[in-house]
């Protein structure tokens, strides 16, 4: 009876010591805490999410929101200098590049900054003349057809469309150069036709043989 005693006694004695290795690895077998589910999450959202910057967003849109060769040079170059490494700089010296180029073309032609924000016209008259404003020779080109015209929301002008003609030609536009050659012939000006018509061959331009009339 005697040795009964002394191994319930041991036994009463081991087993708080199980309970609590139990214990221990039951808490470890547990799921982590809502606490450090939320710390989890928050790391992912701290992950930068790719794109460009609020700040870089913005004077992007400015950018685009621009209409005048002006404020499209002014703002273009504004985004170089805040963001040399920007996801849109390609973008943005080639606008600054092109509407650099109008702007030096406009006082030649007689035409003004202001009037890039201030013409009417339709909704397509008004995307072309922002291309021109950016430097596309193309979108020039077709105002002056729709002054010549009188198309696209706007009143017949061979005044305007003779301005855009010159301008179209300047970006080195062959159509534009020989149209403008045809203009400057109607109205006795040689010289001038002579200089497009030349503008015009070299920028490939390639006209009936019955209209190449000139020894080059």
């Amino acid at each position: 009876m005697k040795v009964d005693i002394n191994i319930a006694s041991a036994l009463r004695g081991t087993l708080p010591l199980i309970c609590c290795g139990m214990c221990v690895l039951a808490t470890a077998a547990q799921p982590p805490t809502s606490t450090a589910v939320a710390a989890a999450a928050d790391t992912k959202v701290m992950v930068p999410s790719k794109g460009r910057l609020p700040a870089e967003q913005q004077q992007w849109e400015a950018i685009q929101a621009a209409r005048s060769p002006r404020r499209i040079v002014e703002l273009s170059r504004a985004y170089q200098r805040k963001f040399p490494q920007g996801s849109m700089i390609a973008e943005a010296r080639e606008l600054e590049a092109g509407a650099s180029r109008v702007k030096a073309i406009l006082p030649d032609v007689g035409l003004s900054d202001e009037f890039f924000s201030t013409a009417t016209g339709s909704a397509d008259f008004s995307a072309k003349l922002l291309g021109a404003a950016r430097g596309d020779a193309d979108a020039a080109l077709a105002l002056a057809r729709a002054y010549g015209e009188g198309k696209s929301g706007v009143t017949a002008s061979l005044y305007r469309q003779e301005q855009w003609l010159r301008v179209a030609a300047e970006l080195g536009h062959a159509e534009a150069s020989w149209e403008l050659a045809q203009i400057e012939n109607r109205n006795g000006r040689v010289a001038e036709a002579a200089h497009y018509e030349k503008r015009a061959l070299v920028f490939g331009y390639k006209p009936p043989p019955r209209l190449s009339n000139r020894d080059y």
